[in-house]
Order: C-alpha cells, then sequence, then structure tokens
C-alpha cells in the first residue's frame, strides 16, 4: 500500500506544478456566455451562464505543451519596419472603415470575431437567447424553459472539463443531459436553436463593409469565434445574415470547439500556423479584451480590442435591461415572469460613438426616441393596412401632446403622415351634449371624491356666476358631490348646457370640415400619447353619424381597461399612467384649444409653462428626431428588419426604465417641469419635488403613494416596493413594511389622574418615526423623552383628526422639562427629561383626534457607556 501512496502523491506534486496558474485561475472564474469573465459564486451549481474563458489568462498563460508549437522570433515578434499601433489598442465604430490604412500593405489576413463583432444580436444580452427559445413550438411542447437551457450547458461544459481537460463543448452535449428526451427530441431542440439564432442575429454592417473592403485589396479574411457552435453551423448562421459576396470572401472560419481549445488558449497558434503567415502580418479585431487582443498581442497578431460603446452607454443599456425585465409589472396579466429582453438599438448607439454627456441625449436620443422610432413603425403599418382593405385613411396628431409623435413618424417614413388637429379633450368633451343621457355620461365617470366643481362647471360651459350658487349651494348639504351633481340636472341648468354645448359643436365641425378637410366616408385615425381615450370616446359619440365617419384612435400608451372602446390600439398597454414627463417632452408650444371662432378657427388660451422649460422640450425633441433619421439610416443600410414585437417591448422598456429607474441626470433636468392639466384654475402641476417627497416619507409610512421620480430620488428600494404594491394591489399596513420601531413612554393627566402608556413610533425614513399618541379634550400629555432618549430631532407635533385636513401644529405650544432645545434638536438633561402638551382646545374637530408626533432619535439612553462599580456620580 505504501509504495502506491507514495506514487500517487509523487504524481499529484509533479501535476500540481505544472498546472498552478490554471488552477488559480479556475477557482476564481467560470467562462460566461460567449466569452465574458464572471466571478465564480461559492454555490457553483446555480451558476446559469456558459461559454469561453476567453480572458482566463490574462497573462497569456494557458497554452498547453500538447497544444503548442516553438514558434521562430519573427513569428512572434513584430518586424522593425512595421509600425505597431499601439495607440489605437482600442477601436470603435467609427474607426473602422478607415482601420486598415494604418497598416499599409503589411496585413496579409483580417481575422474577425464572430458574436458581438461581426454578428450582434437583436436581445440584450446573450441570455436572453435561450428565453427567445423557450418560446419557440419545440421547446414548448418538450417543456424547456430558458434555465433549463443554461443549466444543462454549465453542466455540459463541468463534465467535458472533468472527462477532457477541456470546456470546449458543443450541442450535442448540451442537450445530452436532457435524460427525459429521446435522440430524435435532443436534435429537434438543436435546430430550433439554431433557428433562433437566425431569427435574433444579424450582421454588423461596419464591419461587413470592412471585409469588402480588404477583400479588394487581396487581404484573407478569416472568422475565429469561441462557440459552441461547429464551422458547419457557424458558416450556416453567417451564410444566412452576410450578402454573398462578403460571405464567399470569408475563406476559413475557426472555431474553438473544433481544435478544442479556445482563443485564450491554443486556438490562435494553430491560427497563424494555418495561415502560413507572419503573426504580425495578421490582424485580428475583437470585442473581449482578453481573448481578441492581449493573449493574440503576445504572439505577435496586430490585435484590436473593438468597444462598441462609451462607459456610460454601458450603464445605461444595463439599467434598460433591468427594465425589460420588469416591464411585466406593468403588462395586464402576464404570460410568464421570464420572457426575452430585447435591444435592436444598440447598433446605433455604437454607430454613433455616443458620449452621453448631455442629459438631452440620454432622455431624447436614447430613451424616447426608441419608443417614438417603434410608434412611428406601428402607425404607418396600421395605415397602411387600412388603405388595403379600401379605407380613405385621414390621420390626425391630436395637438398639443401628438406634435414630437407627428415629427417622428415624418422622419420614419421620409414623408408626412397625416395632419396636426388642434383638438383637445376640453372641446371633444364639451361639445358632446346633446341630451340628459350624455350629461350622465359625463358626470359618471367622475369618482366619488374627486370632483373640483370648477373645473365641472367649466366643462359643462357653464358662466362663473352661475357655478358660483350652485357650488355655494351643494356645500350646505352632507354630500356637496352627489348635491352637485343634481343640481347639475336642473332642467334650466341642463337647458343652458345643451345651448352653449351645441354652439360649440357647430364651431368644432366647421372646423372639422374647413381646415381638417374631412369628409363623408372618412376613416379618422387619431394619433396621439393617448391612455383612456376620452378625445376618441367623445368624437365617436358627438360625429360618428353626424358626420357618417368611422373614427379610430392609434396611440403610443393605452389604459388595459376592457370597457374602452374596440376602436382603439395602441403600442404599448399599461395598468396605470406614470407618464407627465414623457407627454410634455411631446408637446407643442403654444396653448391648450379652448374654442373656435365662427369661421372654425381654434381659440387658444395662453402658453401657462415657461420660456425655460420649452427650450429644453425643444433640445429632447430635436434628439429624437435626430435618433429616428439615424436608425432608418442604419438599418436601411445594414438590411436589418425587426419584428413588431421586438419594437414594442423595447419601446415599453425604454419608458419604463425613464419613468422607475431614471438616471441622475435626468433626475436633475426635470427638476422644475410642470404640467398644464389645462383645466381648472391653477393648470400648471409641479410633476415631480424632491424635497417635498422626502418630507413626505419622513412623516408618513409605506406605502405612502409618491410620484415615480420622487420616489426614485429616494432610492430603487422605494421604486421597487411602491411598483410591486401597486401592480398587486398588496393590502399592506406600516407594520406590515417595517418591523422597526422606537418606544416611547406617554402619560395622559387629567384633573385627577392620569394614566402611563408605553406606545411604540414606527420607523419611516432616515431614521425618522411616527407616534400617534391618544388624545381627550381636557387633558394634558406628557411624554417621557429622557426615559429612552438622550439627544433626538423633533421635526413636528400636531394635533389631527386623522383625515389630512385641519391639521394644527402644537409644537410651539409644548412645555420643556429638563430639555434644553437647540432649533429641532432637543437635549434630554436626565431620564426625567420630558415634554408636556397641554389641553387644547378640540371643537373644530368633527371626528376623533390625536397628536402626531414626529421625531428621530439621535442618541439613546441605553448609549450611555456603563459605570464602574464605586465610580463616583
Amino acid at each position: 500500500m505504501q509504495p502506491i501512496v507514495e506514487r500517487l502523491a509523487d504524481k499529484i506534486e509533479k501535476t500540481s506544478i505544472g498546472q498552478s496558474k490554471r488552477s488559480s485561475m479556475d477557482d476564481m472564474f467560470y467562462p460566461d456566455f460567449y466569452g465574458g469573465i464572471v466571478p465564480r459564486l461559492p454555490r457553483d451549481e446555480i451558476y446559469q451562464s456558459i461559454g469561453h474563458a476567453d480572458g482566463m489568462f490574462s497573462h497569456g498563460g494557458g497554452l498547453t505543451d500538447k497544444t503548442t508549437q516553438p514558434q521562430r522570433p519573427e513569428d512572434r515578434l513584430l518586424r522593425s519596419d512595421m509600425r505597431d499601433m499601439h495607440h489605437k489598442a482600442q477601436i470603435k465604430v467609427h474607426d473602422i472603415p478607415t482601420i486598415l490604412d494604418g497598416f499599409g500593405d503589411s496585413i496579409k489576413v483580417l481575422s474577425l470575431d464572430c458574436f458581438d463583432t461581426l454578428l450582434w444580436r437583436k436581445t440584450a444580452t446573450p441570455e436572453d437567447v435561450f428565453a427567445v427559445l423557450a418560446d419557440n413550438p419545440i421547446a414548448r411542447s418538450l417543456g424547456v424553459t430558458s434555465d433549463q437551457r443554461i443549466s444543462a450547458a454549465a453542466r455540459a461544459y463541468r463534465a467535458k472539463l472533468l472527462e477532457k481537460g477541456s470546456g470546449e463543448i458543443d450541442i450535442p452535449d448540451i442537450y445530452r443531459h436532457f435524460a427525459s428526451l429521446s435522440g430524435e427530441e435532443r436534435e429537434l431542440l438543436a435546430e430550433a436553436e439554431i433557428q433562433t439564432e437566425m431569427h435574433v442575429c444579424f450582421a454588423f454592417s461596419p464591419y461587413v463593409e470592412l471585409i469588402r473592403l480588404a477583400h479588394t485589396r487581396g487581404i484573407k479574411i478569416i472568422i475565429v469565434s469561441d462557440m459552441y457552435l461547429r464551422e458547419g453551423q457557424l458558416s450556416r448562421l453567417l451564410a444566412w445574415h452576410l450578402p454573398p459576396d462578403v460571405m464567399n470572401a470569408i475563406s476559413k472560419i475557426y472555431c474553438s470547439v473544433d481544435y478544442g481549445t479556445p482563443k485564450s488558449g491554443a486556438l490562435f497558434p494553430i491560427v497563424i500556423r494555418e495561415c502560413g503567415v507572419f503573426a504580425s502580418q495578421i490582424l485580428h479585431i475583437g470585442d473581449n479584451e482578453v481573448s481578441d487582443a492581449q493573449v493574440p498581442r503576445k504572439l505577435g497578431v496586430r490585435a484590436l480590442h473593438f468597444v462598441a460603446f462609451d462607459r456610460r452607454v454601458s450603464d445605461f443599456l444595463r439599467l434598460q435591461h433591468a427594465a425589460s425585465s420588469l416591464i411585466v409589472l406593468e403588462e395586464a396579466a402576464p404570460k410568464a415572469v421570464v420572457l426575452p429582453c430585447y435591444s435592436p438599438f444598440r447598433p446605433v448607439f455604437s454607430a454613433e460613438d455616443l458620449h452621453p454627456d448631455a442629459p438631452e441625449t440620454v432622455i431624447g436620443y436614447m430613451s424616447f426616441g426608441p419608443a417614438l422610432y417603434a410608434y412611428a413603425r406601428f402607425l404607418v403599418d396600421e395605415v397602411e393596412a387600412l388603405k388595403q382593405r379600401g379605407k380613405r385613411v385621414k390621420v390626425l396628431f391630436l395637438l398639443r401632446d401628438a406634435y414630437l409623435l407627428s415629427a417622428a413618424c415624418e422622419a420614419y417614413a421620409r414623408r408626412p403622415i397625416g395632419q396636426l388637429a388642434r383638438i383637445g379633450t376640453f372641446v371633444a368633451v364639451a361639445a358632446s351634449f346633446k341630451s340628459s343621457a350624455d350629461v350622465d355620461y359625463y358626470l359618471s365617470g367622475i369618482k366619488p371624491g374627486t370632483a373640483r366643481f370648477q373645473s365641472t362647471a367649466k366643462q359643462l360651459l357653464l358662466p362663473p356666476e352661475l357655478t358660483e350658487l350652485l357650488i355655494r349651494i351643494a356645500h350646505q348639504s352632507a354630500d356637496p358631490q352627489t348635491t352637485f351633481h343634481q343640481l347639475l340636472r336642473d332642467g334650466d341648468v341642463v337647458e343652458l348646457i345643451f345651448e352653449k354645448s351645441s354652439a360649440l359643436r357647430s364651431r368644432l365641425r366647421r372646423y372639422m370640415s374647413s381646415e381638417l378637410e374631412l369628409e363623408e366616408g372618412d376613416t379618422i385615425v387619431l394619433a396621439d400619447i393617448g391612455y383612456g381615450g376620452t378625445i376618441l370616446d367623445y368624437l365617436t359619440r358627438t360625429f360618428k353619424d353626424e358626420m357618417k365617419v368611422d373614427i379610430l384612435g392609434h396611440y403610443l400608451l393605452a389604459s388595459d381597461e376592457s370597457y374602452r372602446s374596440a376602436k382603439r390600439k395602441a403600442l404599448i398597454t399599461t395598468s396605470t399612467w406614470k407618464y407627465d414627463l414623457f407627454e410634455q417632452c411631446c408637446t407643442l408650444k403654444e396653448g391648450a384649444v379652448r374654442n373656435y371662432d365662427l369661421n372654425g378657427k381654434p381659440v387658444l388660451e395662453n402658453i401657462e409653462l415657461s420660456e425655460k422649460q420649452y427650450e429644453k422640450v425643444e433640445k429632447i425633441q430635436s434628439e429624437c428626431v435626430r435618433f429616428i433619421n439615424d436608425a432608418v439610416s442604419f438599418f436601411t443600410k445594414s438590411g436589418v428588419t425587426h419584428d413588431f414585437s421586438i419594437l414594442q417591448r423595447s419601446a415599453h422598456a425604454a419608458l419604463f426604465r425613464h419613468v422607475y429607474m431614471p438616471i441622475e441626470a435626468e433626475l436633475e433636468y426635470f427638476r422644475d417641469f410642470q404640467h398644464d392639466n389645462g383645466v381648472g384654475l391653477d393648470r400648471k402641476e409641479t410633476i415631480y419635488d424632491q424635497e417635498s417627497a422626502l418630507k413626505a416619507v419622513r412623516r408618513l409610512p409605506s406605502p405612502y403613494r409618491l410620484g415615480t421620480y420622487e420616489t426614485r430620488s429616494l432610492g430603487l428600494d422605494f421604486t421597487f416596493s411602491a411598483l410591486v404594491q401597486e401592480r398587486f394591489k398588496l393590502n399592506l399596513s406600516k407594520e406590515d413594511m417595517n418591523a422597526r420601531f422606537s418606544p416611547l413612554k406617554i402619560s395622559i393627566e387629567g384633573a385627577h389622574e392620569s394614566n402611563v402608556f408605553l406606545i411604540r413610533a414606527d420607523h419611516l425614513h432616515d431614521g425618522y418615526f411616527s407616534a400617534l399618541l391618544p388624545y381627550f379634550s381636557g387633558r394634558s400629555v406628557k411624554m417621557f423623552l429622557g426615559e429612552h432618549y438622550k439627544w433626538l430631532q423633533i421635526e413636528q407635533i400636531e394635533l389631527t383628526n386623522g383625515t389630512g385636513c385641519g391639521s394644527r401644529s402644537i409644537l410651539g405650544s409644548t412645555d420643556l422639562v429638563e430639555i434644553r432645545q437647540h432649533g429641532e434638536i432637543y437635549h434630554c438633561l436626565s431620564q426625567a427629561s420630558a415634554a408636556i402638551i397641554h389641553p387644547i382646545d378640540c371643537r373644530q374637530f368633527q371626528a376623533p383626534h390625536h397628536c402626531h408626533m414626529i421625531f428621530r432619535p439621535l442618541v439613546s439612553r441605553a448609549s450611555d457607556p456603563p459605570r464602574r462599580p464605586g465610580a463616583s456620580q
């Protein structure tokens, strides 16, 4: 036994010396999908990506004795008469057309990486390919999910590493781990995967043109790829996407799986040997800094690292990917939680070499532009389909909000699509009242407790003096809103509404007939930002039969409410409206239409919003149109088309990211933005106020609702919590949200008795706590602050009835006992320190009332250092 043990020990010792470098790296990293490097997790069995460790040997190690052949110095080193382009170690898209010029005639072979260099995917990440695969009919019928496919590849990699000492696997290796499937079913899955790649990939046109240029100069072209597809399979994929002349120009395809070694291993020495040229006569370009640049460069190859995106653009795309996964939270009934994430506009961002220093570029070019591109495709396709059915279509872009939609569609189609129409919600509703049923229809849309009497009366075209009288009478009742609506149905009031509505309706029809040139039999397509489709609803009720026209609504965003008009279509359907900022950025700089003169000319309100805001809007609009022009040019030149579903999900993700995950530049850019709601006495509303949001979360517990930008300024944890609660209508209390509390001892004291309570103050935000103290008329409340706190900050003490109305600050009338006050900071001098709220007249409150205290403990009494026994007091 001992000789065997000694022999094994000697063998292991020698083996470990030869593999020390590789073992240390293998312990740190697993290869990710198609060539990245991902830190290895302690629980590697849950690791879900698979590919090749292009960057595994950062110093050129890993070339084994078995495959590496001795090289002559001239093969490894650059010849003295050839200039190395160290200053061009990295290249971007704009460098590609002239990259060969920098090498003169020294390059004999052009070597290109495949994925993310010559071939790009429409998906946001390579892993998303498997989500697309899971939706394939074959994969669905066999119950194969994205996670299963990724896990099988990881298992195959580990198995092959143990068996062969190399992790190079092919598709059969992967699907062999689906033990429950037959051989025929595995073959069907393998073919489905290749078909999926053919569906999601496209050729990146700058490299297509580089291949053509190199071919005309007599340079040999090869492809070198770390890939589990074998040469024939990858050749089939390339032939599907490359023009015939470009495919014919490629003389050889090197796939790592065919040679059992990756680019970071021994693949490049094989390439150099088979090409039959000096290493320095090969130019290789790829997107992986280690395997495509550092490793071949150490062998003497002219290697350039292709950087597709600026770091800030990469960070933006990372957030966009997260948003793509989360849009299921806005969809009415998602079919699955894991859906493919697409990013079809990455090549446009790369080709333009974006440096998003200007916030309008992030907002207009990178966020709103892709959404508007998708809408333009949607509208153009819908209009063409209507024309194919023999309809006489007239597209009306409803001002003010659809101004940018019109510009986007014109940029996309390279021609005007329709005309600008000054028809707003106010005039569409006001012109609709022909009968009592019409008035009731309008009033029934006002939810209880939300009525603004002035705005309602204004919408019904009632004069101010009558409005004031009706409001005064309504407020004398126990239910003002119900009473007000009943008063509006009074015979004389209704007749006045009919009279004024009929006059407005005549002027509106004159505008539609004369300026918009609408005729009997037209199919009218209302193009707008949308949501509820109110204008479509009321114009259809008013004019469909009167003018004998068919009216459709084609929106960018629409509510998912099932009772809405069947004539309504939308690019994106959502359960909530959070898109005020996007809406404001689409507007035309003019006042809302309020009326029409006798000739049908629109009468506009004054412009309410600031000149500064419109200047910002114009910059964003310019960037949106620039993006659409660039995208159309790029995709036309590349011959790339996208399924509508890809554009639709990408548009939703772009707007979702902007709403829920804005970056710091966006928060700052929109800080002073206001919304012109078009109705009411004060039409301007600030869209978000970060300071008031911070104050709110220090006073009210989660799930208190804030605007999305306000929530984002507090942190993504707030954003996601609010999003999930709203999406799933979760009935959560403040205790559910946070179990953290701070104790507070109080005493309710009357003339002859007192009652002591220990209550809990619930944690809010930034260390603030909220305590509701019971209060009774004629009694004082004594808070023993020194019992638990040495230093604390008190922001507010107010008396309230709990309804949010009639709150009254009583902080100034509170007596302090053994407490020193320094502004909002209170120093409790001893354990007996207390604050006393004296009796207050509560007759003004018609509901039960209490004291609401907001405070923040700074130093607790328990934090006093313990004294040594016998120490002086």
